[in-house]
């Protein structure tokens, strides 16, 4: 399956892996980011306004840093160890320089896939998002152009596994499973299944 039309936007990277696995190796602003429902919204709405700034990042992880501004935890070359930097300001502020030119660069090519009405933005969480959260989440992409929401659910109802409705303002794909935080390239088969569906989805005219 080509997966080049659809973009991801969180919850963190399952889908991003699901894309690996089909051949998408293509960047996007938040393919590999640990974000949430209220943080993409707020982010959205500011059209990242402010986003990664020097002055706004603390370690998280050793490899990742998160981003006071928004509450999105990045991947990043500025290393630590025990929520403590490695490297010193300096050093710290050249690996920044370079970060932070393909951050500014991903946000603008996010807004162009925003704008192609081809486009699906794919977000997922396991702990369930709530239909309200989700529509606020869909209005908030559609300030930007035609791009569809995808969310994607877990659910027991055999019925419902491996294919795609329409909820409000937006598409809702229905896993078996969606795989854990510590495993996150364990991903459901059945995703194939939804993402064909959401491809073939009518467009609803609000």
């Amino acid at each position: 399956m080509n997966t080049e039309q659809f973009e991801n936007i969180g919850d963190n990277c399952e889908f991003g892996f699901v894309q690996r696995v089909h051949g998408n190796e293509s960047g996007g602003l938040l393919r590999w980011v640990r974000s949430s429902p209220e943080a993409l919204i707020q982010a959205l709405r500011n059209r990242f306004e402010g986003l990664y700034a020097f002055e706004n990042l603390s370690p998280s992880w050793d490899n990742m840093v998160s981003d006071s501004r928004y509450g999105l935890f990045f991947h990043t070359e500025m290393f630590s160890k025990d929520l403590k930097w490695v490297e010193s300001e300096e050093k710290r502020r050249e690996i920044y320089k370079s970060e932070k030119e393909k951050i500014d660069y991903l946000v603008e090519k996010f807004f162009r896939r925003l704008a192609d009405p081809s486009v699906i933005v794919v977000f997922k969480q396991n702990e369930a998002i709530a239909p309200e959260q989700a529509e606020d989440l869909a209005q908030a992409v559609a300030l930007y152009g035609p791009a569809r929401l995808l969310i994607m659910r877990e659910t027991q109802d055999k019925t419902l596994m491996g294919h795609v409705r329409q909820e409000g303002s937006y598409l809702a794909g229905y896993l078996d499973y969606l795989a854990p935080y510590s495993q996150s390239d364990q991903f459901s088969p059945l995703w194939e299944s939804v993402l064909g569906e959401a491809l073939a989805a009518p467009r609803v005219t609000p």
